[in-house]
């Protein structure tokens, strides 16, 4: 093919992309596969804490946060977690799960992933060009004209798919220079707003906790309501709270900036009853309340527990009537702290808003604007929890694009 123009031209080289270039090459399409980058797939080198959390056993379309779920659905028929897991097989990178149903490498090494996949788009023929970033999309005859900064240089491709990702780690080389060339063509474009990030808050009450992990009941609430909630781990901080358990719901907090909202945490959701009987066991006895309740709550909360209820430090459980105890057991189950916002796009792992999926064909990820243009990944307002199902997601996308972007015409 000319050095620049092929049948199908891919912007961004994360794991949408990626897994999208090697399909389309798979049916025969001459592919290009371009990326602002130095190297393919940086952000996926970490995910995981680069242990690389693949995906996730309980993938479902109403985990994920989309206006059409429908969308998300159709997709996940055609390629879903068992799909991309024999696929990785396929490819030489094994996967294992954990008790929770997240999905790792064997390797626990998300840059090996990276490796393989990078090793496998040379092998099959995809032109990588990295460096190279896209400022614009310009449809050109019956194909694209993509164009970099450079004015002497672009690239002519029959189809398209934009697989860029979203502003979420910048660090890290994302940007979010498309969305408004999208636009520009016709798209309709959500907010894009940090997701998956750590909850900023009124820390004043819980000063003593920071450092403290522990899995725990998630609620937001608005105007007294309940407007999401989960249960999860968190991470108590000196400026919020951090953690999978707020952050599954940190995007809602980004979508009601103008809102006074606050958190409830649940921090015994599990083993009440256990903890109950054990006060009821022990009610004769004279060691310090805050020795029991170390045996299911992290030892510094248990005794900020006990000072919170304005108990001495050492006070024994005999010396406690039922009433009292209830309170202090109240105090775990109920504690509210307010919301101030979320840490930004260098923070966060994800992001919402996007390209809007009504426009288009989930059966092909194909613009039902302009034909020859498809979508993959971030790149869509689709956003799913931690554990995997960001990553499910871009595959799923990606690898939809890659083969209904090499059929002619």
């Amino acid at each position: 093919m000319n050095e620049n123009s092929c049948q199908v031209g891919i912007i961004g080289a994360g794991p949408a992309g990626m897994i999208a270039a090697l399909e389309a090459r798979k049916k025969g399409a001459q592919v290009i596969l371009l990326d602002a980058n130095p190297t393919p797939g940086r952000k996926l080198a970490v995910t995981g804490s680069g242990r690389g959390n693949l995906t996730n056993a309980y993938i479902h379309a109403s985990k994920y946060v989309c206006s059409s779920p429908d969308f998300v659905n159709t997709a996940l028929k055609q390629f879903g977690q068992p799909a991309l897991i024999e696929w990785l097989h396929e490819k030489g990178i094994f996967t294992y799960a954990t008790p929770d149903g997240w999905y790792y490498p064997l390797s626990d090494s998300a840059a090996n992933v990276v490796q393989i996949l990078h090793a496998d788009l040379m092998a099959s023929g995809v032109k990588v060009v990295n460096q190279t970033l896209i400022t614009d999309i310009k449809p050109e005859g019956d194909g694209f004209r993509l164009a970099t900064s450079d004015s002497s240089r672009s690239f002519s491709v029959k189809k398209v798919i934009i697989a860029c990702g979203s502003p979420a780690y910048p660090q890290l080389g994302a940007r979010d220079n498309l969305p408004s060339v999208l636009e520009k063509l016709g798209h309709t474009i959500h907010p894009i707003l940090p997701a998956l990030a750590p909850l900023l808050c009124d820390v004043r009450p819980v000063h003593k906790l920071q450092g403290v992990r522990l899995d725990a009941g998630v609620k937001i609430l608005l105007e007294e309501r309940v407007i999401a909630e989960t249960l999860g781990n968190i991470i108590f901080t000196s400026w919020g709270l951090n953690g999978p358990g707020v952050m599954d719901l940190s995007y809602l907090v980004n979508l009601n900036k103008t809102q006074q909202l606050e958190i409830e945490l649940n921090l015994i959701p599990r083993n009440m009853e256990l903890l109950l009987n054990l006060f009821k066991k022990k009610s004769h006895q004279s060691i310090p309340i805050h020795v029991y309740l170390g045996s299911i709550l992290p030892t510094k909360l248990a005794h900020w527990a006990v000072e919170q209820a304005k108990l001495p430090s050492n006070c024994a459980i005999n010396q406690l009537n039922q009433l009292t105890i209830q309170q202090l057991l109240q105090k775990l189950q109920h504690l509210r702290l307010t919301i101030k916002g979320t840490k930004g796009f260098k923070d966060c792992q994800a992001s919402i808003g996007g390209v809007a999926v009504e426009e288009v064909d989930a059966g092909s990820m194909q613009s039902k604007r302009i034909p020859g243009l498809f979508f993959a990944g971030e790149v869509l307002d689709v956003s799913g929890p931690c554990g995997g199902y960001n990553l499910q997601w871009a595959f799923t996308s990606g690898y939809i694009a890659g083969k209904f972007s090499a059929n002619n015409p």
